[in-house]
């Protein structure tokens, strides 16, 4: 049986720095949720840059639904990827109000399987849609760029740090609610995070970067 989604014996590495080496992933099933736990620093950001096509790859080989991504040959552009990347800091263009930002992930020809208002409603975002990005909280930007995510129905969706920007109060019921969404659309997804809690709790499985 293949696998879903595989990182084979790979290096990771930009800029010179955050090297990661012979580092291998399986994800077996579509919808399964893995967490990768390690430090500030360490170089997680990178594999999920390098996962998206951001950075290419020096070693080993990705691939996702029986298709090679990456190799030491062969860099498939972003765009042709299908992969959601949400960054821990907001990525929301500034000149767009954040409903026009979440629906400029939502792809022209899409499967409708994706509930917008039902996404908006458990991310708690319906009362900002027509501020713009400069009006509202870091956690709420963080939110908004999750929902544009989760909107864009992809293949594979990687989220760095998705909650460090949240308040600790409202912190856990999102992780809650986050995980719901995930596991209702059946998304598969590689989580980057330096929280033991939340990484056992979102993850199907945990892998540690030391």
């Amino acid at each position: 049986m293949n696998n879903f989604f595989e990182i084979k014996d790979s290096t990771f590495q930009a800029g010179g720095k955050n090297k990661i080496n012979n580092l291998s992933l399986k994800i077996e099933k579509e919808g399964d949720i893995v967490c990768l736990l390690g430090p500030s620093g360490i170089g997680k950001t990178t594999i999920l840059r390098t996962i998206a096509g951001l950075e290419k790859l020096p070693k080993g080989e990705i691939i996702l639904k029986n298709n090679t991504l990456s190799s030491e040959k062969k860099h498939l552009d972003p765009e042709k990827r299908n992969i959601a990347l949400s960054f821990q800091e907001s990525s929301l263009f500034p000149n767009y109000t954040i409903f026009k930002n979440i629906m400029l992930g939502v792809p022209k020809n899409g499967s409708k399987k994706i509930n917008i208002k039902h996404i908006i409603d458990l991310l708690n975002i319906g009362h900002i849609l027509e501020k713009f990005p400069h009006q509202i909280s870091a956690g709420e930007a963080q939110r908004s760029s999750l929902a544009r995510s989760l909107c864009s129905e992809p293949d594979l969706l990687l989220l760095d740090e998705p909650l460090s920007n949240i308040d600790q109060s409202f912190k856990e019921e999102i992780q809650v609610r986050l995980k719901k969404i995930v596991k209702d659309l059946k998304i598969t997804t590689i989580i980057v995070t330096h929280d033991s809690y939340e990484a056992f709790y979102l993850g199907d499985k945990c892998g540690i970067l030391l």
